[in-house]
């Protein structure tokens, strides 16, 4: 089963670093441009400049982003920025933060993965979504320039009885090596677990468990391509964050469509074609929309359409697949054919933020937007053990772990 060891993190040495949130960052496939300026902003050793640094004009082969983060890392090493621990170890990671008004807790812990090809008969290890060539790319360009893993893949695993959470508890009852809050508010702890026996029970308990992968596909991917390019075990191993199935601190928000450049032809068929498949109902305001969603029930599919100041709630009873696939298969799909067929390609974003869907299609940057309920966890297990894939940006799970606590240097 899951196969995990503990290693030599590299982190960064709070003595030289003042304020240690500053040099933290988000996933980098969460990070608008904006956000990417405040980073740079931020400290002048911001772990952005490795994960998700800048083009610049001039930039070639020899000189780009890649090679700078290289350098990058090479100059922290060298001033002590960066320093790696002196035992394998396992990270112990709990992130404090809200969703609405409620207090939240998610306890998980940072370890070494080995990278299995996905095979639902000898892996231990399921994804669930589909990826895309773009990303891929990018990570690849990344990783080879620095060995490295800066963040992690998100797994989660299911731990019966609690056993290795309360070995995690236990853990944290000492004083957390960090305790930050990070610029989305939310309140991040680590501890570093080396004792060797602490280490070969978690090791141990992880060896009968079956995993998914939540967040971090085409790292994983891209990781596992790396390995073979290499052709030496040392590398066949990724950062990974495990975290329970059952430890209360799962979040998932929903990921709403928006939907661009759709040609006036599908656009004007669209009612019609919903009603092929759906039953359709206008709803007067975004307050109704939400309560509209919230009132799925077992078995039944709900979305709602937003164009032209109109909201459209859509049901769908007896459902057998997911919603975003239900969406894709019956919504965005015909839309595309249609605008193909006219000699346009549609475009599609993706947001978990309502207000930003709704404000992008008022502004005109979409034509509409295809507003969705969450994804439930265990739906999401069940794919990913059955060997299916979700269509990209399915799920967010929330928060993301933060980049820059600890780093796996090959």
């Amino acid at each position: 089963m899951a196969d995990i060891r503990p290693f030599k993190g590299a982190r960064y040495n709070q003595e030289k670093i003042r304020d240690i949130s500053k040099v933290m960052a988000p996933p980098y496939d969460v990070i608008s441009s904006k956000e990417q300026d405040d980073l740079y902003k931020a400290d002048p050793y911001n772990i952005i400049r490795m994960l998700y640094g800048k083009d610049f004009p001039g930039d070639d082969e020899r000189e780009n982003k890649y090679t700078r983060a290289a350098a990058f890392m090479e100059e922290c090493r060298k001033k002590g920025i960066l320093e790696k621990d002196d035992a394998p170890s396992i990270y112990v990671n709990q992130q404090e933060f809200k969703v609405g008004k409620k207090a939240r807790k998610r306890i998980g812990f940072m370890a070494l993965l080995k990278l299995e090809e996905f095979d639902t008969k000898t892996s231990s290890v399921y994804p669930h979504e589909n990826t895309l060539a773009a990303p891929k790319e990018d990570r690849a360009r990344l990783i080879r320039a620095i060995e490295a893993n800066l963040g992690p893949v998100f797994a989660i695993f299911e731990d019966d009885g609690s056993y290795i959470g309360k070995i995690l508890k236990q853990e944290m009852r000492a004083a957390p090596l960090v305790d930050l809050v990070d610029s989305h508010g939310i309140r991040n702890k680590l501890w570093r677990v080396s004792d060797k026996k602490t280490l070969e029970d978690i090791t141990r308990r992880m060896s009968e468990k079956k995993i998914f992968i939540a967040d971090g596909h085409h790292r994983y991917e891209v990781g596992l391509d790396f390995a073979r390019f290499k052709n030496d075990p040392r590398y066949g191993y990724i950062l990974t964050y495990f975290t329970d199935l059952y430890g209360g601190g799962l979040v998932i928000l929903p990921t709403h469509r928006l939907l661009g450049n759709i040609s006036e032809k599908a656009a004007e068929g669209l009612d019609a074609e919903l009603k092929k498949h759906f039953n359709v109902k206008e709803l007067g305001s975004k307050k109704e929309a939400v309560v509209f969603l919230k009132k799925a029930g077992k078995g039944q599919h709900r979305s709602v359409i937003y164009r032209k100041n109109r909201f459209i709630g859509l049901t769908l009873g007896g459902k057998k697949d997911l919603d975003v696939t239900i969406v894709k298969d019956l919504v965005i799909e015909p839309l595309r054919k249609k605008s193909e067929a006219g000699g346009g390609e549609i475009l599609i974003d993706f947001t978990k933020d309502l207000d930003y869907a709704i404000n992008e299609v008022d502004q005109a940057r979409f034509s509409l937007a295809v507003l969705l309920n969450p994804v439930n966890i265990t739906e999401i297990r069940d794919i990913a053990f059955a060997g299916r894939r979700m269509p990209q940006k399915s799920t967010y799970f929330y928060p993301k772990v933060l980049t820059g606590l600890v780093i796996n240097k090959f």
